[in-house]
């Protein structure tokens, strides 16, 4: 089988959150970490109480609201709670989010804080609204609008944290022409690749052609009976016969001529043995989902190669059907369906 390209990884999930307040106290300049190694050190012994209980009781990125703080430190007093919340906040340890209209928290990893710290003012600005893009990513342009500083500003703060390897500049199937960064350490979404079916923000026809030859011979071969099946098959009746093998002849000597399986034949292959069988063979090492190959299925069906049966839970090759026909993905009058259809 032809080489096929590489595989990416998967998609982290997307964060749901808005940029975090900014810190009351001011961080430390960029490139002097002075003190960002004992954050908790320089909280009050309620406060760091606080902190703990909010990394160490709920998964990692859990959102608390009020109430829930109130019964995990156990204050009821506001005032005293909102004082240790903000003895947080101000060492970047928690942030504040907003679910319409109420106000949650959400604590920071101390590595992540340490990292704030380490920032300039206005890096810290630039980051905070690239971690809320999540997977999406954020374009520069939607950076200086919601930072309001100016360009030059922005192209410094993102070409400092970019040498630091806190965000990187990723390409947009969708926007190949804008410039969007998102935090190093998430992979983008599906929406912003354009998935399997994409290489460096191109449609990469090579790898889809590929595919859609491999999946149509498996599917040819699962669809027709070999001479070995049809040795096996029950003898054609005839008015001579009644459905009776010729007594001069031996039963596995007799080929008959059926070309197709009858048709209560039930083994078709369905999109999971199909997934199955390119999963396993080794033919591709990029990851594919059952969707993917339901893509590769649609088209093929489009092209007139196959057929669904069984109130389309198996896929059938359609008779005199063959590999060498072009496909759409190299047919200029089937484009529509690049652009619309399951590869977008």
């Amino acid at each position: 089988m032809p080489a096929v390209k590489a595989p990416k990884a998967s998609s982290s999930a997307r964060a749901a959150s808005q940029p975090y307040a900014m810190p009351l106290s001011p961080p430390a300049s960029s490139g002097s970490s002075s003190g960002s190694m004992h954050l908790l050190e320089n909280l009050s012994q309620p406060a760091q109480t606080m902190y703990n209980k909010m990394i160490n009781s709920m998964p990692e990125g859990h959102i608390y609201t009020q109430s829930e703080l109130t019964e995990l430190v156990g204050i009821s007093d506001p005032l005293r709670l909102m004082g240790l919340i903000q003895e947080n906040m101000n060492m970047g340890l928690v942030k504040m989010l907003h679910q319409g209209d109420d106000l949650c928290y959400q604590a920071i990893k101390k590595e992540d804080a340490e990292k704030i710290q380490s920032m300039t003012k206005d890096e810290a600005m630039v980051y905070s609204y690239i971690e809320s893009s999540g997977t999406e990513g954020i374009w520069t342009k939607t950076i200086k609008a919601k930072t309001n500083l100016h360009q030059s500003v922005v192209q410094r703060c993102l070409k400092g944290l970019e040498s630091k390897r806190y965000i990187k500049n990723i390409k947009s199937v969708k926007y190949p022409t804008r410039k969007i960064y998102m935090l190093a350490s998430l992979q983008p979404s599906i929406d912003v690749t354009g998935g399997p079916w994409f290489t460096d923000s191109e449609l990469d026809t090579e790898f889809i052609s590929s595919l859609l030859s491999i999946v149509f011979r498996y599917i040819m071969s699962e669809s027709f009976p070999t001479e070995e099946d049809r040795r096996r098959l029950p003898p054609p009746a005839s008015k001579k016969t009644n459905g009776k093998p010729t007594k001069n002849k031996k039963r596995e000597d007799i080929v008959y001529d059926q070309v197709s399986y009858p048709a209560n034949y039930r083994f078709y292959p369905s999109i999971t043995q199909i997934h199955e069988f390119i999963r396993t063979s080794g033919i591709t090492t990029v990851e594919l989902a059952q969707s993917d190959i339901k893509a590769l299925l649609d088209v093929l069906v489009y092209d007139g190669k196959i057929e669904t049966i069984d109130h389309g839970m198996t896929y059938r090759a359609i008779l005199g059907a063959t590999v060498d026909d072009e496909t759409s993905v190299q047919a200029s009058e089937f484009d529509s369906i690049w652009s619309y259809g399951p590869f977008l």
